[in-house]
Parts: structure tokens; C-alpha cells; sequence
């Protein structure tokens, strides 16, 4: 699959609790200028904050990607056990979550480099939880579906899978100006390239243990839209 382990992604996703939602994203932006104000310390950049619309509810997505490593992602974490501005911040926020989780992904060599989108776009984030044993192959056969899928190649986004978190665990997440154009998106390749999208879909579904999918839209304070 051909992935740099120099380049760690990280996806964290916060169940809020639903009367705390403006004061949570008040906090997330607090904790984001926080973050940015510490450019020249931490490592990494921030590829989308997200409020889930279809999926589940009151949930948000915050996607990070780290250059250099698990070593730049050690000294993240030193510095910020350290750091009373980022406890406080933290502090604060623990009382409006339900719950929240962190999982570490690296990117497929074979998806196109993470473009920042201009307003307006949702996303959808869709899960594959594979069997164990099977990553290489899926890899395999995703080479060769990204050249199908992406047929306008302005719509794939961010191709990951796991690495630290749920094992065997696929991210696909795909960009599009509206829930009409992703139907017709989605009915395009189907129609184009029936086939050959026939036979990797009938390849690829044995793999899958489950599946999920759910629609994003960009925060205000989000570094693409």
C-alpha cells in the first residue's frame, strides 16, 4: 500500500451532549486557536472540524495529520501534559461530552494528496471495518477503484486506514457540493464503468465485516469547506 509512516492522521470524534452544543463549539474553538497559537512547538495541521448531519446526532469529527511521525506525535503529547493553558481548555470541555474517542490512521499511497476545499461542500465519512488478514488486500483492488471513483478528481478526500485504535479499520472520506451531487456522482461510475466497478465491488464486499457512513458538514472554524 505503499503508506508513509512519516505521516500519521489522527481522527477524534466527540459525542456531546445535546444541550452543551453551543458551548462545546465555542470550546473546540478556543482549543483550535490554542492549538494554532502553538504552530512553532506542536507538530501537525488540522484537515477538518465537522459537525455529523446524517449519522449520529450532537457529534462532531476533528481530523489532524502529523508530519514526521510517531516521534513529532511524542512530543505533542509531552508538551501538552505540561501545558496549563491546553488543562484548562480541556477542563472545560470535559463536562459537555458525552464521550470521545482518538484512532490513528495512515494514508493509502494510491489516494490523491489532501486538497483544501473552497466553501461549500459536505463530506461523507464512510467506515470499512475489514476482516483481519485482509488490508493488503482491499488495498489492492482500492488502486485500482480510486481511478474509477474519482472521475471528476475532485472528490476524493482523504483515503486512510488504522494503524493505533479499532484494527482493520478503512476510512474513505469523499467530497461533494451537495447530497444531490453525490447521487449523481455515485450513479455515474455505476452507469460508466459498470463493469469493471461491478467486479471490485463484488471483490471487495467478502473483505467487510461491517460498514457505516455518515455526512459531514464543515465547521465555521474549519481549514476546508
Amino acid at each position: 500500500m505503499g503508506a508513509t509512516k512519516e505521516r500519521v492522521s489522527e481522527i477524534c470524534t466527540h459525542n456531546v451532549r445535546p444541550d452543551s452544543v453551543d458551548k462545546y463549539l465555542k470550546t473546540q474553538e478556543t482549543l483550535i486557536g490554542f492549538i494554532n497559537s502553538q504552530k512553532d512547538v506542536l507538530h501537525g495541521e488540522c484537515l477538518g472540524n465537522f459537525k455529523v448531519l446524517i449519522g449520529d446526532q450532537d457529534q462532531f469529527v476533528h481530523i489532524w495529520r502529523y508530519e514526521g511521525g510517531y516521534s513529532a506525535i511524542d512530543e505533542n503529547m509531552r508538551f501538552l501534559e505540561g501545558s496549563q493553558d491546553y488543562k484548562l481548555i480541556m477542563k472545560d470541555m470535559a463536562p459537555l461530552l458525552r464521550s470521545r474517542e482518538s484512532e490513528f490512521y495512515l494514508q493509502f499511497s494510491f489516494w490523491p494528496e489532501v486538497s483544501l476545499r473552497q466553501p461549500s461542500h459536505i463530506y461523507e465519512l464512510r467506515s470499512y471495518h475489514l476482516k483481519p488478514g485482509t488490508m493488503v488486500e482491499w488495498g489492492n483492488y482500492w488502486a485500482k477503484a480510486i481511478k474509477l471513483r474519482d472521475y471528476q478528481h475532485t472528490e476524493a478526500y482523504m483515503g486512510l486506514f488504522s494503524q493505533i485504535g479499532e484494527l482493520y479499520n478503512v476510512k474513505h472520506v469523499w467530497c461533494y457540493e451537495s447530497m444531490e451531487a453525490r447521487q449523481a456522482a455515485r450513479e455515474v461510475v455505476w452507469q460508466a464503468t459498470q463493469d469493471q466497478w461491478q467486479e471490485i465491488v463484488a471483490r471487495t464486499v467478502p473483505l467487510i465485516r461491517r460498514m457505516s457512513s455518515r455526512v459531514l458538514q464543515p465547521l465555521p472554524v474549519s481549514t476546508t469547506q
